[in-house]
């Protein structure tokens, strides 16, 4: 299939943001790009709805989400291959909980 370059300007701070969405969202820049001139040609606009949820910047999205580990422990806790902790009487206890748990 025989294809077109389509080159415009953009800040790199803009660039930067849509290649680390399009890569969250399992695709190059390039298809991101088709898929929303696609969209836009057959609907006669632009798209609405399709996002990852609301706004926010890179460091409040990391912040908000457990990293792998974290989330392997949970889905364990949760399918209950492992045993949940918890409720403490204090923060000590806690802390004595989670000691324990490293060894």
């Amino acid at each position: 299939m025989a294809t077109s370059t389509i080159a415009f300007r953009v800040k790199p701070e803009i660039k930067r943001r849509a290649d680390a969405l399009f890569s969250r969202l399992g695709m190059t820049t390039s298809t991101g790009m088709n898929i929303l001139l696609m969209y836009t040609l057959e609907h006669r606009g632009f798209p609405h709805g399709i996002t990852l949820g609301k706004t926010r910047t890179d460091e409040e999205e990391a912040n908000e989400y457990p990293n792998a580990e974290t989330r392997a422990v949970l889905d364990r806790d949760m399918a209950g291959l492992e045993p949940s902790y918890g409720p403490f009487n204090s923060t000590e206890e806690m802390l004595k909980a989670a000691l324990d748990m490293e060894d």
